[in-house]
């Protein structure tokens, strides 16, 4: 579901590298936090792939970067 989101909100030839970025860090969450030998390493990937998709599907809901008046 999310990498259907982030191909509507990316849509295009100029987005190709933000909509890349989106789905390579949802495949690494994922990849990751099913591991069988996690360790610290792993896990701070998976927390670091896991952010990132959360800050961008914020910034793509109007989230962040909104000015406050």
């Amino acid at each position: 579901m999310l990498e259907a989101i982030f191909e509507e909100e990316f849509r295009g030839w100029s987005n190709e590298e933000a909509r890349a970025h989106a789905k390579a860090a949802v495949r690494l969450a994922l990849a990751l936090q099913h591991k069988r030998l996690a360790d610290f390493r792993t896990a701070a990937l998976c927390a670091e792939g896991t952010w990132s998709v959360v800050n961008m599907l914020a910034i793509v809901a109007g989230r962040r970067g909104r000015r406050v008046t």
